[in-house]
């Protein structure tokens, strides 16, 4: 049936439950530790941010483009740290997309 062939796909794909929790738990850990580093373009470190989003997606986290933005401004090297301020006073982070944050910094 549908119902088997999904269940099989997703065991294939996603391993038996407790190596979803330990895959969960090692992204969780590589995605608070990510901080930008000086040679890395600001492009760059917010696609190694959502590849890591994507992959805790996969595993069934829950994601809202706050967590992710409020993550990206927290992480991002000295330089940027004007941007920030004006971007936290001129936009409503609740409602800010990534890439709309991700346009903002490359301005």
């Amino acid at each position: 049936t549908a119902k088997e062939a999904w269940e099989i796909l997703k065991e294939e794909f996603q391993g038996s439950d407790r190596i979803r929790v330990i895959r969960l738990l090692n992204l969780r850990r590589d995605l608070a530790n990510l901080k930008m580093k000086k040679s890395e373009n600001v492009n760059d470190f917010v696609f190694g941010v959502m590849k890591i989003v994507n992959k805790m997606k996969i595993y069934g986290e829950k994601f809202e483009d706050k967590e992710i933005v409020e993550k990206v401004l927290i992480s991002l090297i000295e330089k940027f740290h004007p941007k920030i301020a004006a971007i936290e006073e001129s936009k409503d982070l609740s409602k800010l997309t990534v890439s709309e944050l991700l346009g903002s910094l490359e301005a």
